[in-house]
């Protein structure tokens, strides 16, 4: 399933089916679930509270390709998204004061999100036994060196998977596209889409988004992307007979929605539709369509995904300009696009997209992981291998996700990208096995945050500081 950044989870689960499963009744898959999708991620929920979160990764630097909006340095001494691979490489973690026991519950699949001034950790879900949402959160100031509590929401809700989206917008901390529990104690069970809050550290306010349009998939099967000002949302899943998306943006300004045009068609039709992706590219919005060599039999249905599980047939690229309101097809990319897209992480480095993935391949008559990288220009459909980012040990064949940090590009845990030398960087070790990075936030504080929720509440947390 998409959204699995842990190497092993697929193991696990088989390993813990009674630990970990969580009953999921028939209003759960009626209610939330387009064929089913929502219901597996409540009963994968347990198990996300055991792994705690799933891992991220890597980062390019400014040697190879300037944000046309370079981030600005942020609180020295935490988050620092200017900082180089080698800078990075040669830093160490550093524990910030444990969040005081009773502050903040142990949990996971919470959204975490540095503002420039805070580090926000709210909402999550623990479990199975009992199940529990969460609407309340901690703040810390590094300015004191203190944590305090942040407010009940009008909602709780968790993030699962690719699907669920926290970020700071300037203003608030918005987070969309989670899942909560709206009678925890009649049915505790019965999960639904979150209607979405954001919240004002400033005046330590909540308030609940507009609902989404209604011509929007009610179900869990959506894409989800920031472009710095607004929310972009629209479906995985095939629309009609052509096989477009349909979208929608939300202006956290005006606390108003507006649907995007129509997007293309694709080419034979939407039963050809394997696998869809999206990502924030700078100016546009690009739409990855992944397509089947043959169309599906009429009465055939398969999930669709985020992101295709073997090598594509062909790739439909889509690109939506949301200052000119207008989509725009580029060119096909080439075969070392397919080749490498299998359950492939993307990262915009500014005027790129790097595309890395590891898959276990026959080489002669063994198997082995074979990893593959390169840098991708959409509009003149060139592709530029790079080193691909090393698996380490632990990871086994493991999923490979990039994360741009505003100057490097990042593996949390493993190794920050040169390209200078074309070579990976070690980063320094974790500071503690069992902490691991949130997954639910922008790139730098992916990259360069870990968290472990510790049963007596007293959570910790790190920050990658790097060399000066």
């Amino acid at each position: 399933m998409p959204g699995r950044d842990l190497p092993d989870l697929e193991e696990r689960l088989r390993q813990l089916p009674a630990a970990l499963a969580v009953r999921a009744p028939a209003g759960l898959a009626e209610r939330v679930a387009h064929r089913g999708r929502l219901r597996r991620r409540l009963r994968r929920a347990g198990a996300a509270t055991v792994v705690a979160a799933l891992l991220a990764g890597a980062v390019l630097t400014r040697a190879v390709v300037l944000d046309r909006a370079p981030a600005p340095v942020l609180n020295p001494g935490l988050v620092a998204r200017n900082a180089t691979p080698a800078q990075l490489a040669g830093g160490r973690w550093q524990a910030l004061p444990p969040v005081p026991a009773g502050v903040l519950a142990p949990r996971g699949q919470a959204a975490v999100v540095w503002t420039g001034r805070q580090l926000l950790i709210w909402g999550g879900m623990s479990g199975p036994r009992p199940f529990r949402v969460y609407d309340d959160g901690a703040a810390y100031d590094p300015a004191t060196r203190r944590w305090t509590r942040i407010a009940p929401a009008p909602e709780a809700q968790w993030l699962e998977g690719d699907e669920g989206l926290a970020v700071w917008t300037g203003r608030e901390m918005l987070v969309w596209g989670g899942i909560t529990i709206p009678d925890p104690v009649h049915q505790p069970n019965l999960g639904t889409p979150a209607r979405g809050v954001a919240y004002d550290p400033e005046r330590r306010t909540w308030r609940r988004l507009a609902p989404r349009p209604a011509q929007l998939p009610r179900s869990g099967d959506l894409w989800t992307v920031w472009t710095g000002r607004e929310l972009l949302v629209g479906g995985v899943e095939e629309s009609g007979a052509a096989g477009g998306t349909t979208a929608a943006a939300y202006d956290s300004a005006t606390d108003r929605w507006r649907m995007l045009p129509p997007s293309p068609g694709l080419t034979g039709g939407g039963r050809r539709l394997e696998a869809r992706t999206a990502m924030w590219a700078g100016s546009r919005l690009l739409v990855w369509n992944y397509l089947r060599a043959t169309p599906r039999p009429d009465n055939v249905e398969t999930d669709v995904s985020g992101r295709p599980d073997t090598r594509p047939a062909d790739i439909d690229l889509w690109a939506y300009d949301p200052t000119a309101g207008r989509w725009t097809v580029p060119p096909d990319p080439p075969e070392e696009v397919l080749e490498v897209s299998a359950d492939a992480a993307m990262a915009w480095t500014g005027r790129e997209v790097v595309i890395a993935s590891a898959r276990n391949q026959s080489v002669g008559s063994r198997y082995r992981v074979v990893t593959r990288a390169g840098r991708y220009d959409p509009d003149r459909a060139a592709w530029t291998p790079i080193a691909p980012p090393p698996r380490p040990a632990a990871a086994k064949l493991g999923r490979v996700i990039l994360a741009w940090t505003g100057a490097a590009l990042v593996e949390p845990g493993n190794a920050a990208y040169d390209p200078a030398g074309d070579r990976w960087l070690a980063l320094p070790d974790a500071p503690d096995a069992r902490a691991l990075p949130p997954v639910h936030s922008g790139g730098a504080a992916r990259a360069l945050l870990r968290l472990r929720y510790q049963a007596n509440g007293a959570n910790r947390v790190w920050v990658l500081a790097p060399v000066s």
